[in-house]
């Protein structure tokens, strides 16, 4: 039986794109917009550093939430994530947000595929630790990335007196709140990770209710078994959201971001989560045709394989009245915060993006105050 909400609905901005020219004016309009906060992504090859944009973004706002939307265990050392993490915090108050999961296209423009899921719960273990400004063992932090200083040469190579034996943060300010780590997971191992681990855990299972009860059940259960208050951390929730009264524009929108959260449903050709045979023949569509060059595009391949049904059922479509019903019902479930995807990558509907935020602010979160 899913609890009672028992929190206020946090609306987040999840769009993720980081355009250092463009993110001072992005972060003041999503807080004068009524915004709890904005995701800010870290793929390095699509666009710019996250912990950058978010230093830009604390000096010009005084209350947005700021998390990386997210970053991954691979291309940062959880001590140097750690450092920027913490840098960030000091700067904003406490608004640090650290988005994490296992990669997707900051580690496909490097040639590489997201890590074992074993290293992945390394990562949070040291990550939490560096938070924490305890020590970490050198063996912990080489676990977390997966082993991948064996070929390097130690520290006891050399010729000093002293030497680090483990590693710490050592300049956190011991008054400043810890940064909040939030877990990003699809598939029931991660989901597990975050919830016994993690501050909190997001869901990246579309808006579909029956696949969101079924990721929050393994939460819970997780948490249960382990002797915690399974409501003891924050659940939130990754969904496409294409508000706009012609719901056939808005649902083109969005295409992109649903095709890209669909992908994770159905990885390596198995079927993860709830679906019906109907629902489960466009995953495996989905999957068959993505072109990771045109990652989240609205007019790739991918997005052209999804029926509307399909869309409508896995987004929220429609004008301001459905969107308010749809989001409700998730919250409803036991989930805290969602993280709206207003569009993927995109050239030219600029002025149907600003639109949409406007519609949104305007219509959809004062009911949500």
């Amino acid at each position: 039986m899913n609890a009672a909400p028992h929190r206020r609905l946090e609306l987040w901005d999840g769009a993720a794109f980081n355009y250092p020219d463009k993110i001072e004016r992005i972060a003041r309009t999503r807080e004068e917009q009524g915004f709890d906060g904005r995701n800010f992504g870290d793929s390095q090859n699509r666009y710019g550093d996250p912990f950058v944009c978010m230093g830009v973004a604390a000096r010009v706002t005084t209350r947005l939430g700021l998390s990386t939307g997210v970053t991954n265990t691979v291309t940062r050392h959880p001590a140097v994530m750690a450092s920027a993490a913490g840098s960030v915090q000091a700067f904003s108050g406490g608004r640090m947000v650290i988005g994490l999961a296992r990669g997707d296209s900051a580690l496909a423009h490097l040639g590489m595929a997201p890590p074992p899921v074993s290293a992945f719960e390394n990562y949070v273990r040291a990550l939490q630790a560096y938070l924490r400004g305890e020590e970490v063992p050198f063996a912990l932090a080489d676990a977390a990335m997966g082993g991948r200083r064996a070929d390097m040469a130690t520290t006891e190579s050399l010729n000093v007196g002293k030497r680090p034996t483990v590693s710490r943060m050592q300049w956190l300010p011991g008054d400043m709140p810890k940064v909040v780590v939030d877990v990003f997971g699809t598939g029931p191992r991660v989901i597990k990770i975050g919830a016994l681990l993690g501050d909190r855990v997001t869901f990246a299972v579309g808006a579909n209710p029956a696949r969101i009860a079924w990721a929050l059940e393994i939460a819970r259960t997780a948490r249960r078994e382990a002797g915690l208050d399974p409501d003891g951390i924050s659940y939130g929730a990754v969904v496409g959201l294409g508000i706009d009264d012609d719901v056939a524009r808005g649902r083109a929108r969005i295409a992109g971001v649903v095709a890209t959260s669909s992908r994770f449903s159905f990885m390596h050709g198995q079927k993860i989560g709830p679906m019906d045979e109907q629902e489960e023949g466009v995953f495996r569509r989905v999957q068959e045709s993505y072109d990771m060059t045109r990652h989240s595009v609205h007019t790739s391949t991918q997005a052209s394989v999804m029926p509307d049904w399909f869309i409508d059922r896995h987004a929220i479509t429609g004008g301001p009245d459905n969107v308010i019903a749809r989001l409700q019902q998730i919250h409803e479930l036991g989930i805290d915060r969602v993280a709206c995807l207003f569009h993927g990558s995109h050239s030219g509907i600029e002025d149907q993006i600003d639109a949409a935020y406007a519609q949104f602010a305007r219509d959809v979160i004062p009911a949500f105050k």
